[in-house]
């Protein structure tokens, strides 16, 4: 349910010319937080676009909610990782998979909220994000289209394994399955745009990124513990986590910890990021990979909203 105005049939949607600057329609990172020093940061470092990717940032473009959006969204990811200098098969593959992945947004249009007057929904549209991770200190780009049903509108979730035709889109999973070579998921999480972070699910793959590919700042970025926290406390707070935040730095020692809600600290330092899942276990993400840390805490506070048990998560956190 959205904490909003009424929820309205979603209808179709006039697209403007495909260009990354009608109305603002690229993102990048974390907007301002009000006034604070955090936000002025933020503000400082805002980068949108596609050069959003090689700032380590995150693009994050809406769809539309018609069968455009597979068109659109082919757009926009040969947009976006134009500047990443991909081979043109893996070009190929992204846009092939990006495409199946918007498709299936047209199953999950239930959420989606209009003022009665815009030509755009006000919230709960669907969102094709696009960033830059690393995994076993490799880097790889991910894709992740997010819709605001945090459920399946048919059966229960597919797996990360083959999966069964009669599953939302069965044909176009398979696609992501294979061209990814199983490096796809889903997990619970919250929309990026709109006035308001709505609830939902965001389905992904992952390609192998070069390191040749990889933006030469990127790879060398340094950040000290309290920077890292207090731009991930923004990053958060932009995501509507904001109103339980806690942040607490010893700068001398190097430790910065971050309080998101009960049960759940994340700690800056010795050259990483680190939390505590609901399973025991303890989470490592080096202190530049801070897009990835937020959708993982994201997810985790979904999840605990959602009352899942420790054996259930979503399936972002693969190996």
């Amino acid at each position: 349910m959205l904490p909003s105005p009424a929820v309205a049939t979603p209808q179709p949607v006039v697209m403007p010319g495909l260009t990354p600057n009608v109305a603002g329609r690229w993102r990048g990172v974390p907007a301002p937080v009000g006034d604070s020093a955090i936000g002025r940061e933020a503000a400082d470092s805002r980068v949108t676009g596609p050069a959003a990717l090689a700032a380590g940032g995150c693009c994050a473009w809406p769809l539309p909610l018609d069968a455009s959006c597979a068109r659109e969204a082919r757009w926009v990811f040969r947009e976006a990782v134009a500047c990443l200098g991909l081979p043109d098969d893996q070009v190929h593959d992204g846009v092939t998979m990006a495409s199946e992945l918007a498709a299936n947004t047209l199953h999950a249009l239930q959420n989606v909220a209009f003022d009665g007057t815009a030509r755009w929904p006000e919230a709960g549209a669907p969102e094709l994000w696009l960033y830059l991770r690393r995994r076993e200190g490799r880097w790889e780009l991910v894709c992740k289209v997010f819709d605001s049903l945090a459920g399946w509108k048919h059966g229960p979730p597919p797996g990360t394994g083959r999966t069964r035709p009669q599953t939302e889109s069965g044909r176009g999973l398979q696609v992501v399955a294979g061209l990814s070579g199983g490096r796809w998921g889903h997990h619970l999480t919250r929309s990026r745009l709109g006035g308001w972070k709505v609830p939902g699910k965001a389905v992904w793959f992952a390609q192998p990124v070069a390191a040749e590919c990889v933006p030469a700042g990127l790879g060398h970025t340094r950040l000290r513990p309290c920077h890292a926290s207090r731009r991930l406390e923004a990053m958060l707070a932009d995501r509507g986590l904001g109103g339980s935040l806690l942040h607490a730095e010893e700068a001398a020692a190097g430790i910065s910890v971050l309080s998101v809600r009960r049960g759940l600290t994340v700690w800056c330092r010795s050259g990483r990021i680190s939390w505590r899942t609901r399973a025991g276990s303890y989470e490592h993400r080096t202190l530049t990979d801070l897009e990835d840390v937020v959708e993982q805490i994201v997810c985790l506070c979904e999840e605990l909203d959602c009352g899942y048990g420790a054996g259930r998560t979503g399936r972002d956190r693969v190996r």
